[in-house]
């Protein structure tokens, strides 16, 4: 069977054509005009703006933060989770999945606002915006870390593997997290970059809980609309990078894993 000629070509054509927003939105933020077909005044002062407003650099730690903390526990309690469910209480499994499909269903207004409702006024740390925030996006992501971690348990068979892992003289914890995480890890890291993205995309629940008191990257961002159009779009440009960062690392992780493996 002859190999189309046309594939390349067509990968090409709309990878540029999904390329185009980003080129334009990075040419924006390098010039200070552009009121005609062509831009006019290359400058990078809106980048030097940015990094040297100290304001932004806590707002992108903050985004980090709340971005990696949720993930983090979240993958944890699903695992723990999953273990049980695999080697003690198979039954539960299916109340299990719509406990983690709940928040599908769960506009991000609704559960900032009832969180918010419930926490705001708590004594000691259950306040802190930080820990509210992180808690909020644990249930957020939990359908699509759960969905992710669920099919690539399925799909390396776990019960076989801990089985085999038994009869060579490991115990069920020992062969849950050192025999079958390492075989689900791609799993877990795109689930974790699909969150990833949904957190960073935030807006909604971040201005609910945050605002003003725990300004994040978004809330950043939406700022800068009022102020100028080449800022946004800098900040835009550098909330990608970032993102792009994260994915590399996520990725070259992968790549390690397979070849370990």
């Amino acid at each position: 069977m002859k190999r189309s000629k046309s594939g390349p070509v067509t990968v090409v054509v709309v990878s540029l054509y999904l390329l185009i927003p980003l080129l334009m939105t990075l040419v924006y933020s390098v010039f200070s005009k552009w009121s005609d077909i062509l831009p006019e005044g290359f400058t990078l002062k809106y980048y030097w703006e940015l990094f040297s407003d100290a304001s932004f650099g806590v707002s992108l730690m903050r985004t980090v933060l709340i971005s990696v903390m949720p993930i983090i526990l979240t993958a944890l309690v699903v695992l723990l989770a999953m273990y049980v469910i695999i080697l003690y209480l198979p039954g539960l499994e299916k109340y299990i999945r719509i406990l983690c499909t709940i928040p599908y269903a769960i506009q991000g207004v609704i559960l900032a606002v009832s969180v918010l409702s419930l926490y705001s006024n708590a004594p000691g740390i259950l306040s802190n915006r930080t820990l509210l925030l992180t808690g909020t996006y644990c249930v957020a992501i939990l359908p699509y870390m759960y969905q992710g971690i669920q099919s690539s348990l399925l799909a390396v068979n776990a019960p076989r593997l801990i089985e085999a892992a038994q009869m060579l003289g490991a115990g069920r914890l020992y062969a849950f997290f050192r025999v079958v995480v390492p075989n689900i890890l791609s799993g877990v890291i795109i689930s974790a970059m699909l969150s990833a993205s949904i957190i960073f995309g935030d807006f909604v629940i971040a201005n609910t809980l945050g605002g003003n008191y725990f300004e994040t990257a978004q809330i950043y961002l939406y700022q800068t609309l009022f102020a100028s159009g080449q800022k946004t779009s800098a900040v835009i440009m550098v909330l990608f990078l970032l993102t792009l960062f994260i994915s590399l690392i996520a990725f070259s992780l992968k790549k390690k894993e397979r070849r370990q493996g």
